[in-house]
């Protein structure tokens, strides 16, 4: 039973504040990037294939949860392929929009509530999937831990947790402000070596095996990202492994998403070229690790043990 709240009852943080001021004034801009109708790379629609690739992963896959589901594309994708699919999200207009665009679809296997998912109850062992992509970064390290032992909760045994990230392993060929802030926090040698470990290992245990998972040290406040806010935190792949592992999951999948062939200060001039080559790279590659330092982003799949 979901237990929907009142957003005005909601103790929000600084970060949630700003988030949800940001988010309830762009879902029409929302929907036209998750659709493919804006001129860059579609992250949003690459993410949401990573999670089709890991519920194609499952037997017997009859229902998914998407949290923080934006303008619902992916409840809705996966709804049309006959699971019973709820999106959550506490900005009221990216509900209306999801709303809406369930109903020109006549979509019945389409759920949406608004509301945070820390006031969601849907019961304990309910759900095949759990996705919160380009959720995590709005949220505290404290909240990522709280949001994983919700997920194990309400997960299946066997069931599968999708997560994506923006990859903090981009921030050391970035070569901006973003490198900068890695330097100021004396943390690229320990970002070095996990970008070497993925680019040498053959699968994704090798890899991972190297990182105990020590969480590195996150700044007050991060570089613009074009949105307006302040705090969006970054995991690299070994820290959101090592995340999960505590909360009772294991890693079985890493995708990595918008692959960067250019640095991004010379992306403006040659963007066309970047798209292409990036959905290319996501269609033809998107399994392989040794991508992962160039991506921008990722998509970590795991089971819950």
């Amino acid at each position: 039973m979901a237990s929907r709240g009142n957003q005005d009852e909601m103790e929000l943080s600084s970060q949630q504040a700003q988030a949800l001021t940001y988010f309830d004034r762009v879902s029409a801009e929302w929907r036209m990037k998750a659709e493919g109708r804006a001129s860059k790379v579609n992250v949003i629609a690459q993410r949401n294939a990573c999670a089709h690739r890991v519920g194609g992963f499952l037997p017997n896959f009859r229902s998914m949860l998407d949290v923080g589901c934006g303008t619902g594309e992916l409840v809705l994708e996966m709804a049309a392929r006959n699971i019973s699919s709820t999106g959550i999200d506490f900005a009221p207009e990216m509900i209306r929009a999801c709303k809406e665009k369930r109903s020109a679809l006549a979509q019945q296997n389409a759920h949406f509530h608004c509301c945070s998912v820390f006031q969601y109850d849907p019961g304990e062992s309910t759900q095949d999937l759990i996705s919160a992509l380009g959720f995590i970064e709005y949220i505290s390290p404290a909240e990522l831990t709280d949001l994983l032992r919700f997920s194990h909760r309400v997960l299946r045994q066997g069931g599968a947790l999708v997560l994506g990230s923006r990859n903090r392993l981009f921030n050391l060929v970035s070569l901006n402000e973003y490198t900068r802030m890695e330097v100021a926090l004396g943390t690229p040698d320990r970002l070095l070596d996990e970008a070497i470990a993925f680019s040498e290992a053959g699968d994704l245990e090798t890899a991972l095996a190297a990182f105990p998972g020590e969480r590195l040290p996150q700044p007050d406040v991060h570089p613009g990202t074009g949105i307006s806010v302040a705090v969006r935190y970054q995991y690299t792949p070994g820290e959101l492994a090592a995340a999960v592992r505590e909360a009772g999951f294991a890693a079985t999948a890493l995708f990595p998403v918008h692959y960067h062939a250019v640095p991004p200060r010379a992306k403006a001039r040659m963007l066309e070229m970047h798209v292409a080559f990036s959905d290319s790279i996501f269609e033809t590659a998107g399994h392989d690790l040794r991508l992962i330092p160039f991506s921008s982003s990722f998509v970590l799949g795991a089971c819950k043990n």
